[in-house]
């Protein structure tokens, strides 16, 4: 008669070393396909959204990745609600946005955030449009075909 403790113990260990091997497998496979980077297709569009100050190191990591990595790739970046404290002053931050800018992407900045956390206009980078509400800029940037990442 079969010992059923065993046959779960040889179950188990037989499902371990298949995950493993699977496991293994799956890295050589993720790698390859890491190293053939695919080409950008000419309607390549996304629009990242900045909604909160701890937002801006996700979207400029995704600025700096796509700039570098796909410099044909049209990038927007909507910013609003808390999210436009950051865009006074000096810092790297508006450093790293500043070259995204210089690159193509295109800022826009919702002003009734800026009238709501009293940022005067004049004070955030010239390069920042702030003809549309962050909503309407977002969409807006959907229905001219860009896909919406919101980090």
């Amino acid at each position: 008669m079969p010992n059923p403790i065993a046959a779960t113990v040889t179950r188990r260990k037989t499902l371990a070393l298949l995950g493993a091997g699977l496991a293994a497998t799956s890295g050589v496979e993720a790698a390859a396909a890491q190293d053939a980077t695919p080409a950008v297709p000419e309607d390549f569009k996304v629009v990242l959204h900045a909604g909160q100050e701890q937002n801006w190191p996700y979207v400029l990591s995704n600025l700096k990745n796509l700039t570098e990595e796909w410099p044909n790739a049209r990038i927007r970046v909507v910013a609003d609600g808390s999210a436009v404290y950051t865009l006074q002053g000096v810092s790297d931050q508006l450093t790293d946005l500043a070259a995204a800018a210089a690159a193509g992407v295109v800022v826009h900045v919702c002003p009734n955030a800026l009238r709501e956390h009293q940022i005067d206009p004049a004070d955030i980078p010239a390069y920042a449009l702030t003809n549309l509400g962050g909503v309407v800029a977002l969409v807006q940037a959907q229905l001219d075909g860009y896909i919406y990442i919101k980090p």
